[in-house]
């Protein structure tokens, strides 16, 4: 369990690293934070870094970004702050929720997911 979850925060960590622009940068710092201490609340240690976050490469992929990217970006960040803290024995649930945030993501375009580095 301890590996998956560390697997899924190193996800996070690419997409928040090298995301779009603007606000969408500031909400998906704000998610990062949120989620290091959602994550802890497992008792699991993921073996996150929680300054992981690079908001100025985050910003700099602003002009590869639509808006509607950045709302789905935005979306996603607002997913991931209303999950609640993950719970000892509850782990597979928070990870499904965790992971239908992503479906926020879908349809980003293609100029803006190759500047995030997919």
């Amino acid at each position: 369990m301890k590996k998956f979850m560390f697997g899924l925060m190193a996800a996070v960590t690419l997409l928040f690293g090298v995301g779009c622009g603007g606000n969408a940068c500031d909400d998906l710092e704000d998610a990062n934070k949120a989620l290091n201490d959602k994550v802890a609340a497992c008792g699991d240690d993921t073996g996150g870094d929680e300054d992981v976050f690079n908001k100025g490469v985050c910003e700099d992929a602003l002009d590869a970004c639509s808006d509607s990217d950045k709302d789905r970006l935005s979306d996603l960040a607002d997913c991931i702050q209303d999950l609640p803290d993950c719970q000892v024995g509850s782990e597979v649930d928070w990870i499904n929720q965790f992971s239908e945030c992503f479906n926020r993501t879908e349809g980003i375009s293609a100029s803006c997911a190759a500047a995030a580095g997919g």
